[in-house]
């Protein structure tokens, strides 16, 4: 077997595991599960398991960590766009909205994550991940709000570091608990929001 079939054939396995650990911490609550639940869901021995991952923390670390790179790929696409900033803002909204409060299984296994996380401490790699990730989205937000004092769609007196704090940071997110609240509720507190930074020229 070749060096890239290899590698291949790990990753076909880690994420026959990976999704059968969603259903698992969805079905049964993270601290409920154990590896042995997974191995078997997944149609491993527990033993095979702990080759590829060494934890369920490891394994929850990197089910969180795959999201947040869709997460960064989204953010990134729409701080592309040729649209003011003030919008770009709703357009995040939108697509958390639309791709993730769908996904029922991640927001069960992301809720618990950010309650369990400072656990972790035995998955260096996996929480150097998250937190490379956690940092980019926070710059594209900063670069999105700080467009929109430039093209003026954003008032200028607004607080950057703050209210792009108040979008996304380590302990909490305001665009990912679009994840938890029904869209009716979440959608008139983002409105307030975007009114009260929105310039006169933008209405």
């Amino acid at each position: 077997m070749t060096e890239l079939r290899k590698k291949q054939e790990i990753n076909f396995r880690k994420n026959l595991i990976i999704d059968a650990a969603k259903i698992i911490f969805f079905d049964k609550g993270f601290e409920n599960s154990t590896m042995e639940d997974i191995a078997h869901e997944a149609g491993y021995s527990k033993g095979s398991l702990y080759s590829y991952f060494n934890s369920k923390n490891e394994i929850c670390f990197t089910i969180v960590n795959k999201y947040f790179s869709k997460i960064v790929d989204s953010i990134q696409e729409i701080s592309e766009r040729s649209v003011s900033g003030l919008q770009k803002l709703v357009c995040i909204k939108e697509a958390f909205v639309g791709d993730y409060a769908q996904n029922s299984q991640f927001c069960n296994i992301y809720e618990t994550f950010k309650y369990h996380r400072s656990q972790c401490s035995e998955v260096e790699n996996e929480i150097r991940i998250n937190v490379s990730y956690n940092k980019r989205i926070k710059e594209l937000i900063v670069g999105i709000v700080q467009s929109g004092i430039h093209d003026n769609s954003i008032k200028a007196t607004v607080d950057v570091k703050r209210l792009s704090q108040s979008f996304w940071n380590e302990k909490n997110c305001f665009i990912a608990e679009t994840m938890f609240s029904k869209a009716n509720e979440y959608n008139y507190l983002f409105d307030l929001i975007i009114d009260s930074i929105r310039t006169p020229e933008d209405v």
